[in-house]
């Protein structure tokens, strides 16, 4: 009977899938890091998600700044290009590192991924490019996804010193 406890206790401390939200803002490149330092011996697999804001989109299709699919291309091929030279500097040597851009509403498309890939926690930072006015009547996406995520999250504050 011990055994059965032990061994479910050592298959919790198994290597883990983590997600990060990247916004490419400093806040979500620095919990990415921090993440990677607190629990680099424990991470088999990280998916680095940046997620285009599909209000963002039909603001722009609205204000007449291009064509939906057209802007759509273009923000997809930035971000990629973006979080693949992020996470081919900032990679940890024998940790899968997947680049991961989808499109949708930031706070749910983070909590469909995390589903989606089975991850064990989120990591998402606590500021990010949210406009003032958003935050203070809607609040950030980092309070929308704890709200709303069944997945453990871990929100890391700007400049932490949190070992």
């Amino acid at each position: 009977m011990s055994q059965d406890i032990s061994a479910d206790a050592d298959k919790g401390r198994g290597r883990k899938t983590i997600l990060v939200a990247l916004d490419f803002s400093e806040c979500s490149k620095a919990a990415f890091r921090k993440a990677c330092d607190m629990f680099h011996a424990r991470i088999e697999r990280i998916i680095a998600l940046h997620v285009i804001d599909s209000e963002f989109v039909q603001r722009c299709v609205t204000h007449r700044l291009g064509e939906e699919q057209k802007i759509k291309k273009e923000l997809f091929v930035e971000a990629k290009r973006r979080l693949r030279k992020f996470v081919e500097r900032e990679k940890l040597n024998g940790v899968e590192t997947e680049a991961v851009v989808s499109e949708g509403i930031p706070y749910l498309e983070i909590n469909k991924k995390a589903h989606a890939f089975n991850v064990d926690l989120v990591i998402i930072g606590s500021c990010g490019r949210a406009a003032d006015t958003e935050r203070i009547f809607f609040g950030t996406t980092a309070e929308k996804v704890l709200r709303f995520i069944t997945h453990p999250v871990l929100c890391i504050p700007p400049e932490t010193d949190c070992k």
